[in-house]
């Protein structure tokens, strides 16, 4: 461990010993969605999934977030299940997108998730975004994400890696789901168990569900054959989003990276269609979560050329679901 990383560890130990000293418990179920590393794992696709099958399930979930980026101070109810109350800037990209996605979901921005929680009456499970390193709230599931692309790096902490916390951590977790991929990772597996003996282990992918208009509106995927496409992109991993279309067959004849909830602006935007028309390019794609912070931006005109690709994330075995709901009923309250 280099003198960089022990400092940082020691201010992580600290936070931790303290928050854990006053940890508070809610009372309905708990379930933490969390990583090991800074960058995009799945976490919010995670969330997403696991609301959607309680909806399913006829249960009433709540997810807790902390609306990264989101200026908006205190506890930020961002929707009750049936409309956004609030907007991007004040609750952060991702809780906004959480929000679209789930018609019967309560989503509340918040730094401090007990605090959130306590807002939320007669839910049935609370999920809490970002959570594995989140002391202050007391969970009964602790779900970890390993990205198959990139488990850990350089296998170093932050500032000199991508860990946030020793890999030897993940002993905490009580399901694993090793994502971006649907094949065994038996290598990784392994190294997984020499920290976690107990945890089950799943698999999960991202699964494409089509395109979306800027107002949200479902698009045929034929507007994609035989076009060339500009992507861009403001997210953790924007290889990922690359790859995807690749698989997909799209022809990316060009593509921008942008910082992880890059705050769009409209230079930006002018931007992007330069390059765009450099490459004559025909359609420009990027992501729900960046799609949510360009609406305002782009005139009726400038529109019908811009589209989000839709994606979920598929884990390969239902008992994931079983093990998170059991016990939990729409009669038991």
């Amino acid at each position: 461990m280099t003198s960089l990383e022990y400092l940082y560890y020691l201010g992580y130990s600290l936070h931790k010993k303290y928050r854990l000293s006053a940890q508070k418990r809610l009372e309905a179920r708990v379930v933490s969605i969390g990583n090991l590393t800074v960058g995009g794992t799945g976490k919010t696709p995670a969330a997403i999934a696991i609301a959607g099958e309680a909806i399913n399930r006829n249960l009433r979930p709540c997810i807790l977030t902390r609306g990264y980026k989101g200026n908006g101070r205190g506890a930020v109810i961002v929707s009750k299940g049936d409309r956004l109350l609030t907007s991007w800037s004040e609750a952060g990209d991702e809780a906004i997108l959480m929000a679209e996605r789930l018609k019967g979901a309560w989503v509340i921005k918040d730094s401090n998730r007990y605090r959130a929680g306590l807002i939320a009456n007669n839910r049935d499970i609370f999920i809490l975004d970002d959570g594995f390193q989140h002391w202050r709230l007391y969970r009964d599931i602790d779900i970890l994400i390993v990205d198959a692309t990139n488990p850990f790096g350089n296998g170093r902490m932050i500032p000199i890696g991508r860990l946030r916390e020793p890999i030897a951590e993940m002993k905490r977790a009580d399901i694993i789901i090793i994502n971006k991929t649907r094949k065994k990772e038996y290598e990784l597996e392994k190294t997984i168990r020499r920290y976690n003996e107990d945890a089950p282990v799943f698999y999960a992918d991202y699964r494409f569900e089509g395109l979306l208009s800027v107002n949200g509106k479902a698009i045929s995927t034929d507007i994609l054959k035989e076009k060339r496409v500009f992507a861009f992109s403001g997210i953790g991993n924007p290889g990922q989003f690359l790859n995807l279309l690749s698989e997909l067959g799209v022809s990316v004849a060009g593509q921008k990276a942008f910082r992880d909830h890059h705050h769009y602006r409209v230079r930006n935007i002018k931007r992007i269609i330069k390059k765009a028309r450099e490459v004559r390019a025909e359609i420009i794609v990027t992501t729900e979560k960046d799609m949510v912070k360009l609406r305002g931006l782009l005139s009726d005109t400038v529109s019908r050329d811009f589209f989000a690709v839709k994606i979920s994330l598929e884990v390969n075995s239902s008992d994931f679901y079983d093990i998170i709901f059991k016990g939990l009923s729409p009669e038991i309250r």
